[in-house]
């Protein structure tokens, strides 16, 4: 089922601009309604916003400046010529796409090195449009080599690089409390409802939902919960990222310090690859 060529190639040179545009009416949207009904939380939201801004120039000099490169040599010696203009072949990449970063992020739950970084992400205490911004820059460094696959199999590194933009578009949205009714799409797709669980502190919830934008694989692998309850949103036992240093830091002062108390290099890779 071929397309119009012009449709793809619009959609790859303006995927980023489309995210950000996303960005900036959501975050902007929501600090006017919070302003109007006086209820704006500054502190927090400079925080996430630093640490955006951190994630987006880190993966602009890795993934832009050195990854991007690598995986145009790599799509130089591709094992098949996929027609990124058919949408099928989109579809089929965005849903590998998705089962690969569910276990990437169900990873982060459960390594404590990927919990460090990842742990800034979930540290917001409030669920906003702004803590979609809060990414922790360190991801944004070992992320991008995990793809190299695409180009391998004959996917444009372009045309994946506009699904990410777009798939950050929409998770965007996924941010927020201002949606509360459940729908059918929640059996599929990760909706604000879904999502909310996953960032919950809530015993019932910790480590639910790791989907980014199918919930399917979560229903598969047993690690799906519905939102049954007021969510707790924050860091479990009372940990947290309250200024913009701490969110550059993550959890590795924490973790270099745990790592020193353990004896020899085998205790301290298995305290790594331990559970947080």
């Amino acid at each position: 089922m071929p397309s119009d060529p012009l449709v793809t190639t619009w959609l790859i040179d303006h995927a980023v601009a489309l995210l950000a545009v996303s960005v900036a009416c959501t975050v902007v949207g929501e600090h006017l309604l919070g302003m109007r009904r006086r209820h704006l939380d500054a502190t927090g939201s400079a925080t996430s916003i630093v640490a955006g801004a951190a994630y987006l120039a880190t993966k602009a000099l890795v993934s832009k400046g050195l990854v991007f490169g690598l995986a145009l040599a790599v799509y130089d010696r591709r094992l098949f010529d996929l027609d990124w203009t058919n949408p099928v072949v989109w579809i089929g990449v965005f849903v590998a796409r998705d089962f690969q970063y569910y276990w990437i992020h169900r990873a982060e739950h459960r390594v404590r090195v990927l919990w460090a970084s990842h742990m800034v992400h979930h540290s917001l205490e409030r669920f906003t449009f702004t803590s979609a911004v809060r990414l922790p820059w360190m991801e944004s460094v070992y992320k991008p080599a995990l793809w190299l696959w695409v180009p391998l199999v004959g996917f444009h590194p372009a045309a994946f690089a506009a699904i990410g933009a777009l798939v950050l578009a929409v998770g965007q949205l996924q941010h927020t409390e201002l949606l509360r009714r459940r729908t059918p799409l929640d059996w599929v797709f990760v909706t604000p409802a879904t999502h909310r669980v996953h960032h919950g502190s809530n015993p019932e919830y910790l480590d639910r939902n790791f989907g980014s934008m199918l919930v399917v694989w979560d229903r598969m692998f047993g690690t799906y919960a519905a939102e049954t309850a007021p969510v707790v949103y924050g860091l479990a036992g009372g940990k947290r990222v309250a200024t913009p240093a701490q969110a550059l830091l993550g959890g590795f002062p924490a973790l270099v310090s745990s790592i020193r108390s353990q004896h020899g290099v085998r205790a301290r890779a298995r305290h790594l690859v331990a559970a947080p």
